[in-house]
């Protein structure tokens, strides 16, 4: 199967995934609440960073996250905000989240990201991209707490 043929097809699976990120179920009161600027860059492999705040328990703490990604092309920015579920320790937040979502942007697009650690914390992400940003990927992120 060709390269493009492939692309396409991760493509249009990915964007009904990202739909539903999108139209995730509001935070509870229980629930954190993530803040993320990111930027992402791909030629095939993708690779994204950025930072963040975890407002949780009535306390706002710093985050950083870096990792990467199959069928991602171009260059964005990323902002947006999640509601995580299930953090029933702080330090839960810390570690590899596999995720599965997509976006697009020429310009202004939107990107949805569910995901989800081996502690059970789950992230449903959504927010804005700016820039020249087409990607339909599986990616793996990691998210510290930073000077905790």
């Amino acid at each position: 199967m060709s390269f493009v043929r492939l692309s396409a097809m991760a493509l249009l699976l990915a964007f009904p995934l990202s739909g539903q990120a999108l139209a995730a179920k509001p935070c509870s009161p229980d629930d954190g609440r993530l803040e993320l600027s990111m930027q992402g860059v791909g030629v095939a492999v993708g690779y994204m960073w950025g930072h963040g705040t975890l407002f949780y328990s009535g306390r706002s703490y710093p985050v950083s996250v870096k990792g990467g990604g199959m069928l991602s092309f171009g260059s964005a920015s990323f902002v947006g905000t999640g509601c995580v579920r299930n953090l029933g320790r702080l330090k839960d937040l810390n570690g590899t989240y596999w995720t599965i979502g997509g976006d697009i942007a020429l310009g202004k697009g939107s990107i949805g990201i569910d995901m989800e650690n081996t502690r059970g914390v789950d992230i449903a992400f959504s927010g804005h991209a700016h820039g020249a940003h087409l990607a339909g990927q599986i990616s793996r992120l990691y998210l510290t707490i930073d000077n905790h």
